[in-house]
Formats: C-alpha cells, sequence, structure tokens
C-alpha cells in the first residue's frame, strides 16, 4: 500500500519547511504497517497533482488548516482523479466536520497517530467503501449526501510511547534548523487559538524521549539549531529543569542552540535561568498587546507588566525575545494600537511579528464573526482566513468596530518596517558568527544561510 501525506499550503511556501505532524503519522504507520510504503510531501493542488502522478498512491491524507481549506479541496479532487483513497486531517475539518466535500472520503477527527492506523487497517481488508470507515473512533464521513460521525477516540497516552516523527521523509537538509514538538495542547485558552480547542488537554514527552529525540537530530542532520514548536513548551517548568539537567550531560547538545515557545506570566528569573543554561537563544512570546484592555480581551490572565517584565528578565539573560502581536480586535482603538507600536519600537526585542485578528473555526473570535454577521458558516471564503497581511486587499475578515480596513493596514505596514530595522540590525550582529561557521564547516553553513534567507522572504523565522 503507498500513503502520500500532504501538508497543504500554498506553491510559495513548499520549500518551507514541515512540520511534524504527518512525521508521526508517518512513522506510526510505518512501525504498526511495515508494508506501508509513504512519501511526505509540502504544497498546493498542482505540486499534488506532480508527486501522485509518479507515486501513484492507494491513500492520500492531507493536512490542512481553514485558511487553506479551500486548496485542500483542490487537492483532494486531484486525487479523486488518479483513484486514491482521500483522508483530510488537522484543525479545520477537526472543528467543521460538516464543511466535507464529496471528494473527501474520510475525515480524522482529532489527534491521528491511532485513527489514521485504524483507517489503513481498514482499506486493506475492505477498500474504498466509506460506510465501513464510519465504526472507527475519530472519523467523519459523507455517506449519502450526509455527514456521518462515528464515536470520539480518547487521545493517545502516555505520548512516549510513539515513535519519533519520521524526519527522513521530511526532506531536511543537513546543517538546517530542526523542529521538535514535546508537547500537545496548551493549559490556557486565548480567545483566537485554534490548537487549545484541537487539543482540549495538555500532555508531555518526558524529559528523557525529548533529549533523546534531540540527540538523534543532531547526529542524523548536524543541526546546530533544533525549535521547540509546542504551543507552550513551558508549560511544565519541573520538566524543562529535568531537561535541562538531562541536555548537559548530553555531549552532542553541548553546541546545539534552542528556540522555544514561553508565555509572559509564566517568565521569572528561576525560568529564565533554566532556558539559558540549556542554551535557549530565543524565545517566542505571544505578547498580543501592551493595552490593558486589548490585552485582557486577547488573553485574559496576562497583563502589560506580565508582558514587560518578561522581556526584561529574558533580555538581561542574554535570552533574544521575538514578539508576536495581534491587531483589529473588535474595539481595540487607534490609540491602543499606538501603545503596542511604542512598546515595539522601544522594547529590546530580537524580532517583532503583527498580524490581524482572524477568526478560527472552534475560537471564540469565530463565534463572535458569525453572530455580527460578518461569516455566513454555510458559505465560508476559506481564504480570506489569513492572520498576515494579504496580497489582496479585498480579503479578510475585519472585525474591528473602531477602525476602518485602511487604517488597520497602515498599522500593521508600520509594523513591517520595524520589523525590517530589526532584521537588518540582526543581520549585521550575526555576521562574524556565519563567518566563524563558515571556515569550520562551509556547506553546512550555505545551506542554512540559504535556508534563512527563503525563510525570511516569507516573513518566516
Amino acid at each position: 500500500m503507498r500513503l502520500l501525506l500532504v501538508e497543504i499550503a500554498p506553491a510559495s511556501q513548499r520549500d518551507v519547511r514541515l512540520t511534524t505532524g504527518l512525521g508521526y503519522i508517518a512513522s506510526y504507520l510505518r512501525w504498526a504497517l511495515p508494508q506501508i510504503e509513504v512519501e511526505i510531501i509540502k504544497g498546493d493542488a498542482a505540486w499534488v497533482r506532480h508527486r501522485a502522478g509518479s507515486f501513484r498512491p492507494d491513500m492520500v491524507g492531507l493536512s490542512t488548516v481553514s485558511q487553506y481549506y479551500a486548496t485542500a479541496v483542490e487537492a483532494a479532487a486531484v486525487c479523486e482523479e488518479f483513484g486514491a483513497f482521500v483522508v483530510l486531517g488537522g484543525h479545520h475539518v477537526s472543528a467543521l466536520p460538516s464543511s466535507m466535500t464529496p471528494s473527501i472520503d474520510v475525515g480524522v477527527i482529532g489527534e491521528g497517530e491511532e485513527t489514521m492506523l485504524d483507517i489503513a487497517k481498514k482499506f486493506l481488508d475492505v477498500g474504498p467503501e466509506r460506510q465501513a470507515f464510519v465504526e472507527i473512533p475519530g472519523v467523519a464521513a459523507i455517506v449519502d449526501d450526509q455527514v456521518l460521525r462515528s464515536g470520539h477516540r480518547a487521545m493517545h497516552r502516555p505520548l512516549d510511547d510513539l515513535p519519533f516523527p519520521a524526519r527522513d521523509l521530511m526532506h531536511i537538509r543537513p546543517g538546517e534548523s530542526v523542529g521538535m514538538i514535546t508537547s500537545r495542547g496548551c493549559p490556557y485558552r486565548c480567545v483566537f487559538c485554534a490548537s487549545s480547542a484541537f487539543w482540549n488537554k495538555v500532555r508531555f514527552h518526558s524529559a528523557e524521549y525529548v533529549v533523546a529525540e534531540a540527540t538523534e537530530i543532531v547526529q542524523r542532520y548536524r543541526t546546530r539549531h533544533i525549535y521547540f514548536w509546542d504551543d507552550l513548551f513551558v508549560a511544565n517548568v519541573n520538566r524543562v529543569a529535568k531537561i535541562a539537567t538531562l541536555m548537559q550531560k548530553e555531549p552532542a547538545l553541548n553546541d546545539v542552540r534552542f528556540s522555544s515557545t514561553c508565555r509572559a506570566n509564566l517568565v521569572d528569573e528561576e525560568l529564565a535561568r533554566l532556558l539559558a543554561s540549556m542554551n535557549v537563544s530565543e524565545v517566542m512570546l505571544g505578547l498580543e498587546s501592551m493595552a490593558p484592555r486589548t490585552l485582557r480581551y486577547l488573553k485574559p490572565h496576562v497583563t502589560v507588566a506580565d508582558n514587560r517584565r518578561a522581556v526584561r528578565i529574558l533580555h538581561a539573560h542574554g535570552i533574544r525575545v521575538t514578539g508576536f502581536f495581534v491587531i483589529g480586535s473588535p474595539e481595540e482603538t487607534p490609540e491602543e494600537v499606538e501603545e503596542t507600536l511604542d512598546f515595539v519600537r522601544m522594547a529590546p526585542l530580537y524580532r517583532a511579528e503583527a498580524y490581524f485578528l482572524t477568526p478560527l473555526p472552534g475560537t471564540p473570535v469565530w463565534d463572535h464573526a458569525i453572530e455580527r454577521g460578518l461569516i455566513d458558516p454555510d458559505h465560508v471564503p476559506w481564504q480570506r482566513l489569513y492572520i498576515d497581511n494579504p496580497d489582496d486587499p479585498e480579503n479578510g475578515i475585519h472585525l474591528s468596530k473602531t477602525m476602518s480596513r485602511e487604517e488597520l493596514e497602515r498599522y500593521w505596514r508600520a509594523f513591517q518596517r520595524i520589523r525590517r530595522r530589526k532584521d537588518a540590525i540582526n543581520l549585521l550582529r550575526r555576521v562574524p558568527e556565519h563567518l566563524r561557521r563558515l571556515l569550520n564547516a562551509p556547506i553546512d553553513e550555505l545551506r542554512l544561510v540559504r535556508q534563512r534567507l527563503r525563510s525570511h522572504q516569507r516573513g518566516h523565522i
């Protein structure tokens, strides 16, 4: 059996690194079904057509978020032409299985490893008859023009039972940065976050598992930089402390830098010391806003004082801070956006990224947009659910009651000017570091520079 796994993305992001979700699916299936042949790609319907034409899969698994759902539907139609059985997974179908189209055979609701294994086994047993799949927990399928849901599937426990992601299928170049997911879920509920609705609970890989995976990555790919892509890597501080202790005992990790996610109200001197001791060189903080009223709406239980203190403490410990901000909340005023801009200009932020508040399925913001009539849930233009500035000014769901679309775009461009200035300064500061690495490992360093240039052009870090 041949399985093609696809992370749906625009053609412009085809070369941007794959996330690890499909890597876990692939490794779990290969572990349980040694006879299965798997390929992983990232791209749009045209790229799916190209790869399916040569790989000739029996089954295609498409993973997508809501803003790329229209592209996923196109890709599903392409797979249908090839006679492949189409499985849709990811945040979007989990939140809105009713949006499935006839070209999609089965939807995976929630976590995918065990459900995909059961789907693959069922396909090997009975073929592509949709009705047979509805008995599998965690599945949705269109049968006789109706979307049928099976029973709920419990989340996998313990996470350490899962094999490491199949990074040999993820097109990783030697020396480039590599991502890890060391936990699933977040204990907090920000109004715009679809991830917390998807995972519902927080589960952790053990410190031993994390360090073993990081060591394998370094030894196999010669990487000098690993991203922790968790929703909140520091959610369990005791686990962070154990990871730090174990890393210090692993020689392969001595010269590796890490980037991690964090939350401002959790940052204190102890946490900063722990992160510095495990060579975390960069922390990604969702600061969202520096206006108290807007911040309370977006991220309850975090204050502006928390944001300021977190940036100050991390900077004092030599840890670079990338701040993420959200503009366009329904009641946010121009004066409140200016408060955030003033902070971004003056604070010791390594990088600053701004996004428009976007209603994503499964979030309170989505419900708010429906209540105001800004979204018709039966006819959603999925491509408008972007979180970054669109090429087409007609895109986007305008939630603000106080500012026009044009005003918000002017503020977004102001953020981008600040970001570009910070990026230019950072590039100059890192020239000596790159020169040293170029002398020690020229091929790996040139590959890494090319990767970062591509990512920078697309706004990725």
